[in-house]
């Protein structure tokens, strides 16, 4: 099947004037530089038929009448006690296929279908609250960490207000393993930096503080995918910086459908996947073991 455009002139992000041609013709831009992020990764969309200014909804179930030529990949979900056909792209013409469905947003797994159940990235999502909190000075402090540990470390906007951190792993390790070991990280880091950094998921507990959140590292997780649009009302991406870029100046709505084509890949080369077996020796020696935990439960700093 060839994926066809219909209702072009659709306004999908009617603040910045962008169109539902605009986004088929922003991923033909990209296709060659996002698909090797999301590739054999079961996704999640974000659908908004009716423009990001209306509702919009979640999709990780592909529907049966979807075209047969569309992949999915089929898992049994015991939150949904169901059967799930999550759907894929692994070409062009699956990005267009789902560009044509008013997917504005493309969130991809952790692991791949090859093997579900061994994550190839380590994440943090770094999101501020509020104005008064820096993203930036953030994701410069948890690279330190990640440096002093011996692991190479990629960063990319959120297409709001954050910033996410890329930690390629070789696939030996399992979720709650990762997660545990995410953990410890940030840990490290926010006991270096107790004023201004927490690893508490409540909201509650983190005293005006900005979370690092480690949390995503579980399975069936999911983080906005490298050169993703997200539903901003400025038609903002999900962009890939270099590390030089990663200052409080740093303004996420300057990359957009329009401009984000135009810069260099930083990610064209990624850090080759890489073992924690020493990093985690590393924290455990400085006090900060790998022990997994539930996000809903309370968390301590340090």
């Amino acid at each position: 099947m060839t994926a066809t455009l219909t209702s072009p002139d659709k306004l999908l992000w009617p603040q910045a004037g962008f169109t539902k041609a605009d986004l088929w013709h922003y991923l033909e831009q990209v296709a060659g530089r996002m698909l090797p992020h999301i590739a054999g990764r079961p996704l999640t969309l974000l659908r908004h038929p009716s423009g990001v200014d209306r509702p919009g909804f979640f999709q990780k179930n592909l529907a049966a009448s979807a075209p047969a030529s569309v992949k999915r990949f089929t898992v049994w979900t015991p939150s949904s006690r169901r059967e799930v056909a999550y759907p894929l792209a692994d070409d062009l013409d699956d990005l267009r296929w789902l560009a044509n469905q008013n997917t504005v947003e493309f969130h991809h797994w952790f692991s791949t279908t090859a093997r579900p159940d061994r994550p190839d990235l380590l994440v943090f999502d770094l999101d501020p609250a509020n104005a008064t909190q820096s993203a930036a000075r953030a994701a410069l402090w948890l690279r330190e960490i990640l440096d002093g540990l011996g692991l190479a470390s990629a960063v990319k906007t959120s297409g709001k207000r954050g910033l996410h951190v890329y930690v390629p792993v070789e696939r030996r390790y399992g979720f709650d393993e990762l997660r545990g070991f995410g953990l410890a990280v940030v840990r490290a880091c926010a006991a270096r930096h107790p004023d201004d950094l927490t690893v508490q998921m409540r909201k509650a507990e983190r005293g005006g503080r900005l979370l690092l959140d480690w949390s995503r590292n579980g399975a069936a997780q999911t983080l906005a995918a490298p050169w993703s649009p997200r539903a901003h009302p400025a038609g903002t991406v999900s962009t890939p910086l270099e590390w030089d870029e990663v200052t409080d100046e740093l303004d996420p709505t300057a990359f957009t459908l329009a401009t984000a084509p135009n810069r260099p890949d930083p990610w064209a080369t990624m850090p080759a996947p890489q073992r924690i077996e020493q990093a985690r020796r590393a924290l455990a020696d400085a006090g900060f073991p790998s022990v997994d935990a539930s996000p809903r439960a309370r968390t301590r700093d340090a």
